[in-house]
């Protein structure tokens, strides 16, 4: 089973972080966008982040596409697609 981490941004810093569990939620500015996420999980959210160019990100964007791309996931969970490393 893969390692789950809590994924966290920081408006200020600009920067995700993947926090295992050994920081307080919520502090110096970070925000959890998901609670447990795995690195491939991660790399999906940030592909779809990132696919239209932003010169900043924010929190409100970044918590709508985390409802975005979670419903992407669950559509292709529902048709048998896996998305995995090859």
């Amino acid at each position: 089973m893969e390692k789950t981490y809590r994924l966290e941004f920081n408006e200020k810093q600009q920067n995700f972080h993947l926090d295992n569990f050994t920081h307080k939620e919520g502090t110096h500015g970070w925000f959890t966008i998901f609670e447990h996420c795995t690195d491939i999980e991660f790399k999906v959210y940030e592909a779809f982040v990132n696919r239209i160019p932003n010169k900043k990100l924010t929190k409100e964007y970044l918590l709508k596409c985390a409802v975005e791309v979670k419903g992407f996931t669950n559509n292709l969970l529902e048709y048998g697609l896996l998305v995995g490393r090859s």
